[in-house]
């Protein structure tokens, strides 16, 4: 990566997946099929899988999935775009406060860079809004000349890290802005996040004497793993680090994958389905399960986890106690979620200037 030069303002964009703008069938549709037809997502030629979407996926999915939104919709709208706006400003905010200013300030000095002023952070959606373009136009018209670029997946994947970031060089290309770029491809064993992560399971008030903890992340198509995809290894790790900082024993905590799509694909198991279904009818202990793989709480954790998923373990245990089941939120908008965010900025400046 090249050095950052001497520059009036950075820009760091926190990238996200994105959601429909609306919990309506028509705004689900249309946020789908930009989604689907991404080229790391497809699992087939463009013209064979449009065919498909539109004659045989969107037109059920779409009034499935808006039902669906409908059930986690917030005041504010979406809760991915709510919460992560939210995220943003308070990343900016810690930038700029006193305590974060100084490290800031010699991040920004190792990097040649004293004279910038004070960085802008804004979150953008690969799909739907707020757009990768829109987002990036605002940095280049407030003045930015570098840019610190996160994809906000801990544990990076061809799905979603590299899709990221290369829909963020698609929009700059379209702009024809060619500010200096530093990418954040994964954080998944930075210290500050798994610190982040424990602790918010700790607090959620996990205990490793009687709960059996499950870690569920996203599943990703094994062809990609076939390919070099190290996306199963980064969660391995991130996962045994995680629990070794609770305290949790072999065999009292387990990992696992959802949200696998039905497209004939194999994808990355055991499926966090049977693994919860295992769990209610094998042990006693009560299923406490976090999703750190998911930045900001989403569709496919305020819904398919505190809904779907308790509903399925409290059926199979046979259990009418909902506290049987606990579901750690993501690190959302969280002090420490933003904190270890500007902090991955920071050693990123600062590891690119050695």
């Amino acid at each position: 990566m090249e050095e950052l030069h001497q520059a009036h303002r950075l820009g760091v964009v926190l990238i996200n997946t994105g959601s429909p703008d609306a919990p309506t069938p028509e705004a689900v549709r249309a946020y789908l099929e930009t989604f689907l037809m991404d080229d790391h997502i497809r699992p087939l030629p463009k013209p064979f899988w449009r065919a498909i979407l539109n004659h045989m996926i969107l037109p059920k999915r779409s009034v499935a999935s808006a039902e669906k939104y409908r059930s986690i919709w917030t005041d504010e709208g979406s809760p991915l775009v709510a919460t992560g706006g939210s995220l943003a400003k308070k990343v900016e905010m810690l930038m700029r406060d006193a305590q974060g200013a100084s490290s800031w300030r010699a991040a920004l000095t190792e990097a040649g860079l004293q004279d910038a002023a004070s960085p802008l952070v804004r979150q953008a959606m690969l799909y739907g809004s707020p757009s990768l373009p829109v987002t990036l136009a605002e940095l280049r018209d407030a003045g930015c000349s570098e840019l610190v670029i996160i994809p906000l997946y801990p544990q990076s994947a061809f799905s979603t890290t590299a899709a990221a970031l290369d829909g963020a060089y698609r929009a700059l290309d379209k702009l024809d802005w060619s500010p200096r770029v530093l990418t954040v491809e994964s954080y998944g064993m930075n210290v500050a996040y798994l610190d982040a992560v424990a602790a918010s399971i700790s607090s959620a008030g996990y205990n490793p004497a009687s709960d059996y903890l499950l870690l569920s992340f996203h599943a990703v198509p094994l062809p990609d793993i076939d390919r070099g995809d190290t996306y199963s290894q980064q969660v391995g790790a991130s996962s045994q680090e995680i629990a070794r900082r609770l305290g949790a024993a072999s065999g009292t905590w387990g990992i696992a994958y959802q949200s696998p799509f039905e497209d004939g694909r194999r994808w990355t198991g055991p499926f966090t389905k049977r693994v919860i279904a295992q769990v209610a009818h094998e042990s006693t202990r009560r299923l406490v399960v976090c999703c750190p793989g998911f930045s900001v709480d989403c569709l496919e954790t305020l819904y398919d986890v505190e809904q779907v998923f308790r509903g399925l373990f409290l059926e199979a245990r046979g259990s009418q106690r909902g506290d049987d089941f606990l579901y750690v939120p993501c690190l959302d908008d969280a002090d420490e979620h933003a904190r270890m965010l500007a902090h991955v900025v920071t050693t990123s400046l600062a590891r690119d200037d050695e």
